[in-house]
Protein backbone atom coordinates (compact mmCIF):
# COMPACT_ATOMS: atom_id res chain seq x y z
CA UNK A 1 0.00 0.00 0.00
CA UNK A 2 1.60 3.20 -1.11
CA UNK A 3 1.95 6.39 1.21
CA UNK A 4 -1.32 8.42 1.19
CA UNK A 5 -3.47 5.81 -0.49
CA UNK A 6 -7.14 6.57 0.57
CA UNK A 7 -7.36 3.36 2.10
CA UNK A 8 -5.24 3.58 4.38
CA UNK A 9 -7.22 3.86 7.69
CA UNK A 10 -6.13 5.22 11.34
CA UNK A 11 -8.34 4.06 14.46
CA UNK A 12 -11.45 5.68 14.74
CA UNK A 13 -10.88 6.54 18.59
CA UNK A 14 -7.74 8.24 17.39
CA UNK A 15 -9.39 10.12 14.11
CA UNK A 16 -11.86 11.28 16.43
CA UNK A 17 -9.45 12.83 18.79
CA UNK A 18 -7.46 14.40 15.60
CA UNK A 19 -10.23 16.19 14.27
CA UNK A 20 -11.34 17.98 17.27
CA UNK A 21 -7.93 18.67 17.52
CA UNK A 22 -7.78 20.23 13.51
CA UNK A 23 -10.69 22.27 14.09
CA UNK A 24 -9.38 23.88 17.95
CA UNK A 25 -6.05 24.13 15.93
CA UNK A 26 -7.68 26.17 12.84
CA UNK A 27 -9.05 28.93 15.22
CA UNK A 28 -12.33 27.20 17.00
CA UNK A 29 -12.87 27.60 20.62
CA UNK A 30 -14.83 24.41 21.21
CA UNK A 31 -15.35 21.27 19.21
CA UNK A 32 -17.82 18.16 20.24
CA UNK A 33 -18.82 14.97 17.77
CA UNK A 34 -22.29 13.93 17.41
CA UNK A 35 -23.46 10.58 15.77
CA UNK A 36 -27.20 9.79 14.38
CA UNK A 37 -27.69 7.72 17.60
CA UNK A 38 -26.94 10.58 19.86
CA UNK A 39 -29.18 12.79 17.79
CA UNK A 40 -31.91 9.82 17.34
CA UNK A 41 -35.72 11.59 18.42
CA UNK A 42 -34.33 15.43 16.99
CA UNK A 43 -36.11 17.50 15.00
CA UNK A 44 -35.44 17.28 11.13
CA UNK A 45 -32.76 19.85 11.56
CA UNK A 46 -30.92 17.55 13.05
CA UNK A 47 -31.25 14.93 10.66
CA UNK A 48 -27.53 14.35 9.50
CA UNK A 49 -28.08 12.43 6.60
CA UNK A 50 -30.03 15.20 4.41
CA UNK A 51 -26.52 17.03 3.45
CA UNK A 52 -24.73 13.45 3.27
CA UNK A 53 -26.57 10.21 2.61
CA UNK A 54 -24.96 7.53 4.87
CA UNK A 55 -23.97 10.21 7.25
CA UNK A 56 -22.55 8.45 10.75
CA UNK A 57 -21.54 11.54 12.45
CA UNK A 58 -20.25 15.28 12.74
CA UNK A 59 -18.00 17.70 14.16
CA UNK A 60 -19.26 20.54 15.73
CA UNK A 61 -17.62 23.70 16.55
CA UNK A 62 -17.56 26.93 17.56
CA UNK A 63 -15.56 30.04 16.88
CA UNK A 64 -15.44 33.37 18.80
CA UNK A 65 -16.56 36.12 17.86
CA UNK A 66 -14.23 39.18 18.96
CA UNK A 67 -15.10 40.77 22.46
CA UNK A 68 -13.35 44.31 22.04
CA UNK A 69 -15.65 45.07 19.58
CA UNK A 70 -18.93 43.91 21.85
CA UNK A 71 -19.05 47.12 23.85
CA UNK A 72 -18.61 49.69 20.87
CA UNK A 73 -21.04 48.21 18.84
CA UNK A 74 -23.76 48.23 21.68
CA UNK A 75 -23.43 51.98 22.70
CA UNK A 76 -23.35 52.49 18.71
CA UNK A 77 -19.97 54.18 18.73
CA UNK A 78 -18.80 51.52 16.47
CA UNK A 79 -20.79 49.32 14.13
CA UNK A 80 -18.11 48.61 11.07
CA UNK A 81 -15.53 47.05 13.54
CA UNK A 82 -17.77 44.53 14.87
CA UNK A 83 -19.49 43.54 11.27
CA UNK A 84 -16.19 43.39 9.64
CA UNK A 85 -14.85 41.34 12.46
CA UNK A 86 -18.46 39.26 12.11
CA UNK A 87 -17.77 38.18 8.48
CA UNK A 88 -14.44 37.06 8.97
CA UNK A 89 -15.19 34.85 12.18
CA UNK A 90 -18.18 33.44 9.46
CA UNK A 91 -15.81 32.90 6.70
CA UNK A 92 -12.92 31.62 9.50
CA UNK A 93 -16.11 29.44 10.42
CA UNK A 94 -16.90 27.80 7.55
CA UNK A 95 -13.52 27.57 5.76
CA UNK A 96 -12.86 25.64 9.15
CA UNK A 97 -15.73 23.03 8.23
CA UNK A 98 -14.60 23.29 4.39
CA UNK A 99 -10.67 21.93 5.84
CA UNK A 100 -11.83 19.57 7.73
CA UNK A 101 -14.53 17.86 4.80
CA UNK A 102 -11.48 17.85 2.85
CA UNK A 103 -9.11 15.77 5.28
CA UNK A 104 -11.61 13.31 5.54
CA UNK A 105 -12.65 13.24 2.61
CA UNK A 106 -8.31 12.42 1.18
CA UNK A 107 -8.92 9.92 4.17
CA UNK A 108 -11.43 7.95 2.45
CA UNK A 109 -14.51 8.99 4.74
CA UNK A 110 -16.92 10.74 2.28
CA UNK A 111 -18.12 14.03 4.20
CA UNK A 112 -19.36 17.64 3.40
CA UNK A 113 -19.04 21.01 5.53
CA UNK A 114 -21.72 22.62 6.25
CA UNK A 115 -21.55 26.58 6.07
CA UNK A 116 -21.78 28.61 9.70
CA UNK A 117 -25.60 30.38 8.21
CA UNK A 118 -27.88 31.45 5.44
CA UNK A 119 -28.12 27.30 3.66
CA UNK A 120 -32.09 26.55 3.96
CA UNK A 121 -33.69 23.44 2.61
CA UNK A 122 -35.41 24.07 -0.73
CA UNK A 123 -37.98 21.61 -0.78
CA UNK A 124 -39.77 23.52 2.34
CA UNK A 125 -43.27 24.92 0.99
CA UNK A 126 -41.62 28.14 1.14
CA UNK A 127 -38.59 27.17 -0.14
CA UNK A 128 -35.44 29.03 1.25
CA UNK A 129 -37.66 31.81 2.33
CA UNK A 130 -38.98 29.33 5.19
CA UNK A 131 -35.66 29.65 6.46
CA UNK A 132 -35.34 25.74 7.64
CA UNK A 133 -31.49 25.36 7.81
CA UNK A 134 -29.59 22.37 5.94
CA UNK A 135 -28.36 21.51 9.83
CA UNK A 136 -28.89 23.36 12.16
CA UNK A 137 -25.85 23.53 14.68
CA UNK A 138 -26.83 24.53 17.78
CA UNK A 139 -28.65 21.29 18.21
CA UNK A 140 -25.33 19.45 17.13
CA UNK A 141 -23.63 21.92 18.90
CA UNK A 142 -25.78 20.98 22.48
CA UNK A 143 -25.32 17.10 22.17
CA UNK A 144 -21.78 17.50 21.76
CA UNK A 145 -20.50 19.31 24.91
CA UNK A 146 -19.67 22.39 22.63
CA UNK A 147 -21.82 24.80 24.59
CA UNK A 148 -25.10 24.79 26.83
CA UNK A 149 -27.85 25.68 25.40
CA UNK A 150 -29.62 28.94 26.78
CA UNK A 151 -33.27 30.33 27.08
CA UNK A 152 -32.51 32.13 24.28
CA UNK A 153 -32.07 29.41 22.16
CA UNK A 154 -28.35 30.45 21.42
CA UNK A 155 -25.52 28.35 22.51
CA UNK A 156 -23.53 29.65 25.48
CA UNK A 157 -19.86 29.05 26.50
CA UNK A 158 -18.59 29.40 29.83
CA UNK A 159 -15.95 31.56 28.50
CA UNK A 160 -17.66 33.27 25.43
CA UNK A 161 -21.01 33.40 26.37
CA UNK A 162 -23.44 33.50 23.27
CA UNK A 163 -20.81 35.52 21.29
CA UNK A 164 -19.81 32.80 18.98
CA UNK A 165 -20.10 31.15 15.42
CA UNK A 166 -21.42 27.29 15.16
CA UNK A 167 -20.45 25.33 11.75
CA UNK A 168 -19.97 21.42 11.77
CA UNK A 169 -18.66 19.11 9.03
CA UNK A 170 -20.64 15.41 8.40
CA UNK A 171 -19.00 12.73 7.96
CA UNK A 172 -19.45 8.61 7.20
CA UNK A 173 -17.01 8.11 9.37
CA UNK A 174 -18.12 6.20 12.94
CA UNK A 175 -16.41 8.89 15.31
CA UNK A 176 -16.86 8.38 18.61
CA UNK A 177 -19.22 10.56 20.09
CA UNK A 178 -18.68 13.34 23.09
CA UNK A 179 -20.83 14.14 25.79
CA UNK A 180 -22.81 17.33 26.99
CA UNK A 181 -21.95 19.57 29.08
CA UNK A 182 -22.98 19.12 32.87
CA UNK A 183 -26.19 20.95 33.18
CA UNK A 184 -25.05 22.36 36.49
CA UNK A 185 -22.34 24.03 34.66
CA UNK A 186 -24.84 26.14 32.27
CA UNK A 187 -24.31 29.49 33.86
CA UNK A 188 -27.89 30.76 32.17
CA UNK A 189 -30.41 31.67 35.13
CA UNK A 190 -33.30 33.16 32.98
CA UNK A 191 -32.23 36.39 33.59
CA UNK A 192 -34.06 37.55 30.62
CA UNK A 193 -32.34 39.95 29.53
CA UNK A 194 -32.04 38.24 26.21
CA UNK A 195 -35.56 38.72 25.92
CA UNK A 196 -35.07 42.49 27.66
CA UNK A 197 -32.69 43.01 24.76
CA UNK A 198 -35.15 41.73 21.40
CA UNK A 199 -37.00 44.71 19.66
CA UNK A 200 -39.19 42.13 17.87
CA UNK A 201 -39.98 39.92 20.45
CA UNK A 202 -39.20 36.82 18.68
CA UNK A 203 -38.78 35.16 22.02
CA UNK A 204 -41.99 33.78 23.81
CA UNK A 205 -42.36 35.00 27.22
CA UNK A 206 -43.92 32.10 29.07
CA UNK A 207 -43.84 29.09 26.23
CA UNK A 208 -40.92 26.86 25.90
CA UNK A 209 -39.80 24.48 23.37
CA UNK A 210 -38.52 21.02 24.46
CA UNK A 211 -36.43 18.53 22.42
CA UNK A 212 -35.22 14.71 22.62
CA UNK A 213 -32.00 14.68 21.11
CA UNK A 214 -30.94 10.84 21.85
CA UNK A 215 -31.27 10.22 25.54
CA UNK A 216 -30.64 14.42 26.25
CA UNK A 217 -33.39 16.79 27.13
CA UNK A 218 -33.12 19.90 25.57
CA UNK A 219 -35.24 23.47 26.67
CA UNK A 220 -35.27 26.78 25.48
CA UNK A 221 -37.77 29.59 24.91
CA UNK A 222 -40.63 29.07 22.07
CA UNK A 223 -39.92 30.96 18.87
CA UNK A 224 -42.26 33.17 17.61
CA UNK A 225 -42.84 33.96 13.82
CA UNK A 226 -39.32 34.03 12.27
CA UNK A 227 -40.56 37.06 9.99
CA UNK A 228 -40.19 39.09 13.60
CA UNK A 229 -36.97 38.47 13.88
CA UNK A 230 -35.84 39.01 10.12
CA UNK A 231 -37.27 42.15 10.65
CA UNK A 232 -34.99 43.92 12.92
CA UNK A 233 -31.71 41.83 12.27
CA UNK A 234 -32.19 42.66 8.70
CA UNK A 235 -31.88 45.96 9.48
CA UNK A 236 -35.76 46.80 8.37
CA UNK A 237 -36.35 48.12 11.77
CA UNK A 238 -35.68 48.88 15.24
CA UNK A 239 -36.77 51.32 17.78
CA UNK A 240 -37.86 49.51 21.28
CA UNK A 241 -41.23 49.56 22.14
CA UNK A 242 -40.53 52.34 24.55
CA UNK A 243 -38.98 54.81 22.16
CA UNK A 244 -35.70 55.00 24.12
CA UNK A 245 -33.20 52.91 22.45
CA UNK A 246 -33.05 51.28 19.04
CA UNK A 247 -30.69 48.93 17.49
CA UNK A 248 -28.25 50.33 14.65
CA UNK A 249 -31.12 50.23 12.47
CA UNK A 250 -33.06 53.95 11.70
CA UNK A 251 -36.39 51.95 10.80
CA UNK A 252 -39.12 52.81 12.79
CA UNK A 253 -41.95 50.70 11.24
CA UNK A 254 -43.74 48.57 13.83
CA UNK A 255 -43.97 44.83 13.45
CA UNK A 256 -47.41 43.74 13.31
CA UNK A 257 -48.80 41.77 16.80
CA UNK A 258 -50.75 38.85 14.38
CA UNK A 259 -48.47 36.81 13.05
CA UNK A 260 -50.28 36.56 9.65
CA UNK A 261 -50.03 40.42 9.32
CA UNK A 262 -46.13 40.18 9.38
CA UNK A 263 -45.53 39.07 5.80
CA UNK A 264 -47.03 41.62 4.19
CA UNK A 265 -45.95 44.51 6.89
CA UNK A 266 -42.48 42.85 6.05
CA UNK A 267 -42.66 43.12 2.37
CA UNK A 268 -43.88 47.06 2.69
CA UNK A 269 -40.43 47.59 4.75
CA UNK A 270 -38.33 45.53 2.65
CA UNK A 271 -39.77 48.22 -0.18
CA UNK A 272 -39.06 51.33 1.60
CA UNK A 273 -35.55 50.01 3.09
CA UNK A 274 -34.41 49.77 -0.54
CA UNK A 275 -35.12 53.30 -0.76
CA UNK A 276 -32.49 54.18 1.75
CA UNK A 277 -29.10 56.35 1.18
CA UNK A 278 -26.66 53.51 1.13
CA UNK A 279 -24.62 53.54 4.45
CA UNK A 280 -21.36 52.15 4.88
CA UNK A 281 -20.26 48.27 5.21
CA UNK A 282 -23.46 46.18 4.28
CA UNK A 283 -22.65 42.49 2.59
CA UNK A 284 -25.24 40.63 0.45
CA UNK A 285 -27.49 37.91 1.05
CA UNK A 286 -29.39 35.24 -1.34
CA UNK A 287 -33.03 36.55 -0.35
CA UNK A 288 -32.50 40.41 -1.94
CA UNK A 289 -30.49 41.96 -4.16
CA UNK A 290 -29.68 45.34 -1.49
CA UNK A 291 -26.64 44.68 0.68
CA UNK A 292 -28.08 44.86 4.46
CA UNK A 293 -25.74 45.91 7.22
CA UNK A 294 -25.59 43.88 10.74
CA UNK A 295 -27.80 45.88 13.17
CA UNK A 296 -29.09 43.57 15.74
CA UNK A 297 -28.15 40.40 17.37
CA UNK A 298 -28.55 41.60 20.74
CA UNK A 299 -29.57 38.63 22.26
CA UNK A 300 -26.26 37.24 21.54
CA UNK A 301 -24.18 39.95 22.66
CA UNK A 302 -26.09 41.17 26.13
CA UNK A 303 -25.86 37.49 26.78
CA UNK A 304 -22.07 36.25 28.64
CA UNK A 305 -21.23 34.43 31.77
CA UNK A 306 -20.43 36.98 34.23
CA UNK A 307 -23.59 38.28 35.37
CA UNK A 308 -22.47 42.12 36.20
CA UNK A 309 -20.97 42.34 32.89
CA UNK A 310 -24.42 41.28 31.63
CA UNK A 311 -26.36 43.81 33.33
CA UNK A 312 -23.34 46.37 32.25
CA UNK A 313 -24.02 45.39 28.19
CA UNK A 314 -27.93 45.63 28.61
CA UNK A 315 -27.45 49.38 29.92
CA UNK A 316 -24.64 49.78 26.95
CA UNK A 317 -27.21 48.82 25.15
CA UNK A 318 -30.23 50.42 26.22
CA UNK A 319 -28.82 53.93 26.81
CA UNK A 320 -27.25 53.85 23.36
CA UNK A 321 -29.84 56.21 21.82
CA UNK A 322 -32.07 55.80 18.99
CA UNK A 323 -30.45 55.63 15.53
CA UNK A 324 -30.99 58.21 12.69
CA UNK A 325 -29.65 58.31 9.08
CA UNK A 326 -27.86 61.22 7.81
CA UNK A 327 -28.27 62.47 4.23
CA UNK A 328 -25.38 60.79 3.43
CA UNK A 329 -26.20 57.31 4.32
CA UNK A 330 -24.03 57.30 7.86
CA UNK A 331 -26.17 56.32 10.91
CA UNK A 332 -25.73 57.67 14.42
CA UNK A 333 -27.08 57.46 17.54
CA UNK A 334 -28.96 60.45 18.97
CA UNK A 335 -31.31 60.89 22.26
CA UNK A 336 -35.06 59.92 21.33
CA UNK A 337 -36.06 64.02 21.29
CA UNK A 338 -32.78 64.89 19.14
CA UNK A 339 -34.53 62.01 16.50
CA UNK A 340 -38.03 63.22 16.94
CA UNK A 341 -36.70 66.61 15.78
CA UNK A 342 -34.31 64.86 12.71
CA UNK A 343 -37.98 63.26 11.57
CA UNK A 344 -39.75 66.41 12.11
CA UNK A 345 -37.21 68.09 10.11
CA UNK A 346 -37.53 65.48 6.67
CA UNK A 347 -39.59 65.94 3.74
CA UNK A 348 -42.32 63.93 4.28
CA UNK A 349 -41.61 61.69 1.17
CA UNK A 350 -38.69 61.25 3.02
CA UNK A 351 -39.91 60.35 6.84
CA UNK A 352 -42.05 57.51 5.64
CA UNK A 353 -38.97 55.47 4.47
CA UNK A 354 -38.51 54.97 8.05
CA UNK A 355 -41.88 55.04 9.95
CA UNK A 356 -44.78 52.74 9.73
CA UNK A 357 -45.84 51.92 6.17
CA UNK A 358 -49.49 51.50 5.73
Amino acid sequence: MQPGSHKRRIPLKKLSRIVQELVLIEGACSAGIVTTQTLEGGPPSSDLTYVLPGAKSAIAFAVALDPKTIPPYLMKRDRLSYEQGYMRVSALASGIAFHLSNYLNQKGYPSVPVADNCVYRLESSGGPYDYVPDIAHRYLAVRSGVGHMGLSGNIITKEQGAAIILAATVTTAELVPTDPLPLEENYCDSCRLCMASCVSGFMHQKEKTNISLGDYEVEYSKRRHYGRCDCVCSGYTGLHSSGKWSTWSPGRYKIPERDDDINAQQARMIDRHAQWPESPGGRYFFFTDDKLRISCGNCQLVCCPDKNERKARYRMLTESGVAVQNQDGTIEAVSPKAAEKILNNMRSDQRMLYENPE
